[in-house]
């Protein structure tokens, strides 16, 4: 080929290049500016759109009552209301809120720590009623949405997990002392290992069988607390990836939003917070473009942020859900100063009345995103 036709061809295929990248641009949906929860009133939502919130995670429950009914009717009112205001919304599947019947009839579904304490706040990700109630139900969502024409309202899908519906455990403890848990692991290390006596090398124990064996107390650089990492970072992925796969196969959202915080290394082990293990691998199946993590002070650094970033993720920073007024700003300078591409508001009832004036912390938040928006650190 001549050089005059190579540069023809390349040229092309710049261009096109080029192209194709500005018409991505146009249909990518813009999340910088979060809400979150059940909004109260429709007044909200066009105050909502008028100061900047571009993005609303709505929270619909995939537990059923004790006779197997579901109530979605929160979608009825507000995904069309948020949809006519212009502002992204998100379906939080909000999989953590546990009903009290079922822990009447599933009491060995609650995480449980090496002491024997419980936590009803979320449900262990290894017991097989836990992961077969979420399924159902967010099939029963999607149906739901699909069958009143509101599927085609929803932007985006977020997936709640386990603590506070995150890619997370409670911390302080290890949380897979459950009976299903503690087959889950063993099972894991015969996987990993095949024989007995290969662990025990590794590990420097005298184990006689993998059913003697339970995870670690407390963390400590060794090769156990390592296979037990492995094992409790997996497994959350596992829950990630089975829920997000019911949805895809009723619905294909342009968005997939995570809620992935870290938090202080020294806990990192417990809680299981390693955004970036979980998204690259969300990515990887192209189910991950939205993660909002932490903005503590200690918790992450601003290269772990330009780490996510670079995974392609959109990344909004979040603190508090209710703030007051001087907290919404400290958390969105936390937010701009770590790099993120946006901040989490809370949730609208802070901001806005029922008639649509926005509350002192409102005013500071419409303040805050006009700042943010024109390039100005908050």
């Amino acid at each position: 080929m001549q050089r005059r036709q190579w540069f023809k061809v390349v040229g092309g295929m710049i261009t096109m290049g080029i192209a194709n990248a500005k018409e991505e641009d146009l249909t990518k949906l813009k999340v910088r500016f979060v809400s979150w929860g059940g909004i109260g009133h429709p007044n909200r939502i066009r105050t909502a759109a008028k100061m900047g919130i571009d993005t609303h995670r709505l929270p619909l429950n995939p537990w059923s009552d004790e006779q197997g009914r579901y109530d979605f009717r929160l979608a009825d009112t507000y995904l069309p209301a948020l949809k006519e205001a212009g502002i992204t919304t998100v379906v939080h599947i909000f999989s953590h809120g546990v009903p009290k019947w079922f822990w009447q009839k599933h009491p060995d579904a609650m995480p449980r720590n090496a002491k024997g304490e419980t936590d009803d706040t979320y449900g262990s990700v290894w017991h097989p009623q836990i992961r077969e109630q979420v399924q159902r139900g967010i099939a029963a969502l999607l149906d739901y949405l699909g069958e009143r024409d509101l599927l085609r309202l929803v932007d985006g899908i977020e997936v709640g997990v386990a603590f506070e519906g995150q890619l997370s455990y409670m911390w302080h403890h290890f949380w897979a002392y459950d009976p299903y848990a503690l087959t889950a692991y063993r099972f894991f290390l015969r996987g990993r290992y095949g024989d007995i006596a290969y662990l025990n090398s590794a590990w420097g124990t005298r184990y006689r069988t993998f059913s003697d064996i339970y995870p670690p107390i407390r963390w400590a650089e060794t090769p156990e607390c390592r296979d037990f990492l492995d094992f409790y970072r997996q497994s959350l992925l596992d829950a990630a990836e089975e829920w997000s796969e019911a949805v895809a196969a009723k619905f294909s959202p342009k968005i997939w939003l995570w809620l992935s915080h870290f938090i202080v290394p020294d806990q990192r082990p417990y809680a299981a917070r390693y955004p970036t293990f979980y998204l690259r691998r969300l990515k990887e199946l192209k189910r991950a473009d939205v993660a909002i993590i932490s903005v503590v002070p200690g918790w992450q650094t601003k290269e772990e942020v330009a780490e996510l970033k670079g995974l392609g993720i959109t990344v909004i920073g979040e603190w508090e859900i209710v703030p007051k007024a001087e907290g919404q700003q400290r958390q969105a300078r936390l937010a701009w100063d770590l790099g993120c591409d946006g901040f989490f508001v809370g949730v609208l009832e802070n901001l806005i009345d029922e008639t649509g004036a926005l509350t002192e912390v409102g005013k500071v938040t419409a303040e805050v995103i006009s700042r943010w928006r024109s390039g100005q650190r908050p």
